[in-house]
């Protein structure tokens, strides 16, 4: 006999709604602060001019990025999502001045220099938004990557849940409704259009402590090692 899996109450809105963004797209405070390199845009206009772009509120193509190292955000304070040496209740500003202390002096090494060879492996499923899959160019890239990753976990006393299996990749937009089955098929073969054309390759250079009041903006405080665009 068959058994019934219980019934789950999908939430009003997909993730990132009302967090990041209001359900009619303005965007939301959520500061914190995160280690990224920026990346020049590309998809931008096609789905600002599709008929989709009701359902979704793009990110301005100048906070484009790849993150590094996912850094806290103000909102989500708990093991894991904030400094092991640091009170849960501690201001945010404690924490940012904590991490550029630390990163200041911080030293990528040959090992870790840019830069940062990076291909793309094609969009992340349309559950929360629109995200392009990043990985290195060869497994020893992606490894290099990694073992930076792991440097800075240990340098600022945060491990993120997913540290170990995080997925590189650049975020474009956020859904604020889900998507209809139908929908989904046809924002997927206009992306699976758009990764046709779209460079495979590239390069990112320094990565940038940045801090941020939202999700439309990420102000660089320094290049790690010293580095500059």
């Amino acid at each position: 006999m068959a058994h019934l899996q219980p019934h789950v109450e999908r939430p009003q809105y997909p993730a990132g709604v009302p967090s990041k963004f209001a359900p009619d797209g303005a965007v939301q405070a959520f500061p914190g602060n995160t280690i990224i390199c920026h990346l020049s845009p590309a998809l931008c206009d096609k789905l600002a001019a599709s008929k989709f772009a009701s359902l979704i509120t793009l990110l301005p193509p100048t906070s484009f990025h790849m993150t590094v190292f996912e850094g806290v955000c103000d909102q989500v304070r708990k093991p894991g999502y904030w400094p092991s040496n640091l009170s849960l209740d501690a201001p945010l500003e404690e924490c940012n001045s904590k991490f550029e202390k630390a990163l200041v002096a911080f030293d990528l090494g040959d090992e870790h220099a840019p830069p940062y060879k990076m291909t793309v492996r094609g969009f992340d499923p349309l559950e929360i938004g629109i995200g392009v899959r990043l990985d290195g160019r060869t497994p020893a890239e992606t490894e290099r990557l990694r073992c930076l990753r792991n440097r800075l976990a240990d340098k600022l006393n945060i491990r993120h849940p997913i540290h170990d299996g995080y997925g590189f990749h650049l975020s474009v937009a956020y859904l604020l409704r889900y998507l209809t089955d139908e929908q989904n098929r046809e924002l997927e073969a206009l992306l699976l259009s758009h990764f046709e054309e779209m460079p495979k390759s590239f390069e990112l250079s320094a990565p940038e402590f940045c801090t941020f009041k939202n999700m439309f903006a990420f102000k660089r405080v320094f290049f790690l090692g010293g580095g500059s665009n």
